[in-house]
């Protein structure tokens, strides 16, 4: 007999989550170079080393926004969590180290990207 353990039910609307799963599906599919120019033509600037404003992650609400889902803000600590009006978890995904996403999220954190990060007080972008 084989022994299974089920992955634990995802937080969020299935509308959503399926939404989610196209964006990081289609961002698999890049570099990390091909997405950091994305976000860098989109405008995208965030704060490196943030749960709640990093560039990455502000690129995947965008995404999903634009897609019609009403994602106010995320959150990424351990899994990916979506929020929408009133603050209500709509989403989430797990994004594994192997990902073009964490890629992206740990060469920015490490110092790259500098284009992609706000610089401090001032910093009108």
């Amino acid at each position: 007999m084989l022994n299974t353990i089920a992955a634990p039910p995802r937080l969020g609307r299935p509308d959503v989550n399926a939404t989610l799963d196209e964006i990081l599906g289609e961002a698999g599919w890049l570099t990390t170079e091909q997405l950091g120019r994305r976000l860098e033509a989109d405008g995208i600037v965030g704060w490196k080393d943030s749960v709640r404003w990093h560039p990455v992650g502000l690129w995947v609400v965008g995404a999903l926004q634009a897609r019609g889902v009403p994602a106010v803000s995320y959150s990424w600590v351990a899994s990916f969590l979506v929020t929408g009006p009133g603050r209500v978890v709509i989403g989430e995904a797990r994004i594994s180290e192997s990902h073009t996403l964490y890629g992206l999220e740990c060469e920015i954190n490490d110092g790259g990207w500098g284009e992609l990060i706000r610089q401090g007080e001032g910093d009108e972008r």
